[in-house]
C-alpha cells in the first residue's frame, strides 16, 4: 500500500521574522527595501508634517461626511493612509513599510505589492466610511461623518499579517517556553491587541476596525483573486481558509458558516467555486494498489503555487526519512533522483486494474503443448 501525501504547503521563504530588532537586521531592513516603499515611507513623513498645518490634514484624511457628494474627496482613498498624528506612530508605520517591501516583494514582485497595498487601503477606506455612516442613519449625530477622520495604516497592518501566515505559517515569531506564538496566530492576535488599545483608550475605535477589514479583505484577495506569475489565480491550500483565522476549539463551527455562505455565493454566480482535489484509492481486500494523490486541478497544462509547495514540501519530508546513517549514499541519490522524478511528474488519469492469477498467453500455450505431447 503507498501512499502519497501533499498537505499543508508552505512558501520556501526565508525566516525574515527572526531577530529582525538586531541592529544588523534593522539595516538590512531599510537597505534591501525598494525605493517605491521608501518614496512612501517619505509620504508618511510628509503627510505626518502636514498635521501641523492648519486644516491641510483634513484635505488628505478620509472624512465620511466629505467622501460622497457635494464634496466628492475621492482623492483621499489613496491619501489617508499616509497621514499620522503620533510620531511614534509614524516610526511604527515606516517600519511596516519597509519590512512589507522586504519579505513580500522578492515574492509578489513590485506591481503586485503595490496593487495589494492600495486594494487593501481603499477597500479598508470606503468600508469604515459606510459603518461611520450607519452610525449616522442610527443615531442622527452628525459628527459621525464630519468629526471624524480616517487615517493611518491599520488596514495594511492586518492585511500584512495575512500575508505573512500564507507565506510562512509555521514560523515562530514568540518562544518562550510556556508561550508559542506563529505567524498563523498573527492575524487574529493582532486584532486582540487592537481591541484591547481601544478599550483602554490607546487607540480610536477608527484604527480597530481599519484592522478588521484590513485582516478580511486581504484574506479575500489573497484567497480568491491574486495573480500567480503561472496565469493562476489565489490560494486554494487547505492551510488558508477561514476558519483558520480561529482558535482550533471553534474552526469546525466557523467552517459550517463560512462554507454556507461561500457555497451561496456561488449559486449567485459571485464567486467560482475552488479547484478540486482527486483522491484515487482502492480497497483493502481488493486486491489492489492504495495511492491517495491530493492536488489541485491543472489548468493549461500549468501547476498553480499551491501543488509547487506541496511538491517541495513533499520531497523534503521524503529526503529527511532517507537520511538513516549506515545506507549506501549512492543508493539515497539513486532513490532521491526517483523520488524527484516521480514527485515532478504532470497529473495523469490514473486507472487502477485488478491483480490476476492467471498465466501469460505464451506460457499457457507452451503447458498445453506439454499436455498434448504428454
Amino acid at each position: 500500500m503507498s501512499v502519497v501525501s501533499l498537505e499543508n504547503p508552505t512558501y520556501s521563504q526565508p525566516n525574515s521574522f527572526k531577530n529582525i530588532f538586531n541592529p544588523s537586521s534593522l539595516v538590512s531592513i531599510i537597505t534591501n527595501s525598494s525605493l517605491i516603499f521608501k518614496l512612501f515611507c517619505l509620504a508618511l513623513l510628509l503627510g505626518y508634517l502636514s498635521t501641523f498645518k492648519g486644516d491641510l490634514d483634513q484635505l488628505l484624511c478620509i472624512v465620511p461626511g466629505k467622501l460622497l457628494p457635494p464634496n466628492f474627496h475621492l482623492w483621499t482613498l489613496f491619501t489617508y493612509s499616509f497621514v499620522e498624528y503620533n510620531f511614534f506612530e509614524l516610526l511604527v508605520n515606516c517600519f511596516l513599510l519597509l519590512l512589507f517591501s522586504k519579505m513580500l516583494e522578492p515574492l509578489w514582485g513590485r506591481i503586485e505589492c503595490i496593487q495589494f497595498y492600495f486594494i487593501t487601503t481603499i477597500s479598508v477606506g470606503l468600508s469604515t466610511t459606510i459603518i461611520y455612516y450607519t452610525l449616522f442613519v442610527a443615531s442622527f449625530n452628525e459628527q459621525m461623518i464630519f468629526n471624524v477622520a480616517i487615517h493611518g495604516l491599520g488596514g495594511i497592518l492586518g492585511g500584512f499579517t495575512v500575508a505573512t501566515k500564507q507565506i510562512m505559517p509555521d514560523n515562530v515569531v514568540v518562544d518562550l517556553g510556556f508561550l508559542r506564538i506563529k505567524q498563523d496566530n498573527l492575524p487574529i492576535l493582532t486584532i486582540l491587541i487592537s481591541a484591547l488599545f481601544f478599550v483602554v483608550g490607546l487607540t480610536k475605535p477608527t484604527y480597530f476596525i481599519m484592522v478588521i477589514f484590513g485582516v478580511f479583505y486581504s484574506w479575500i484577495y489573497l484567497r480568491f483573486f491574486q495573480r500567480h506569475k503561472n496565469g493562476t489565480r489565489g490560494d486554494s491550500s487547505s492551510t488558508f481558509v477561514f476558519a483558520s483565522f480561529f482558535p482550533s476549539q471553534i474552526q469546525p463551527f466557523v467552517a459550517i458558516i463560512s462554507n454556507t455562505i461561500f457555497n451561496l455565493l456561488i449559486r449567485l454566480k459571485i464567486c467560482k467555486p475552488l479547484p478540486k482535489r482527486y483522491n484515487t484509492a482502492g480497497g483493502i481486500h481488493s486486491g489492489q494498489s492504495h495511492i491517495t494523490i491530493t492536488i489541485p486541478m491543472v489548468k493549461n497544462n500549468v501547476e498553480n503555487s499551491d501543488a509547487e509547495r506541496r511538491r517541495l514540501k513533499a520531497l523534503k519530508a521524503l529526503k529527511e526519512r532517507l537520511k538513516k546513517p549506515g545506507e549506501d549514499d549512492d543508493l539515497k541519490t539513486q532513490w532521491s533522483s526517483d523520488t524527484t522524478s516521480l514527485i515532478e511528474q504532470p497529473l495523469v488519469e490514473v486507472k487502477e486494474t485488478k491483480e490476476s492469477n492467471e498465466p501469460e498467453p505464451e506460457t499457457k500455450n507452451a503447458l498445453e503443448n506439454q499436455e498434448n505431447q504428454s
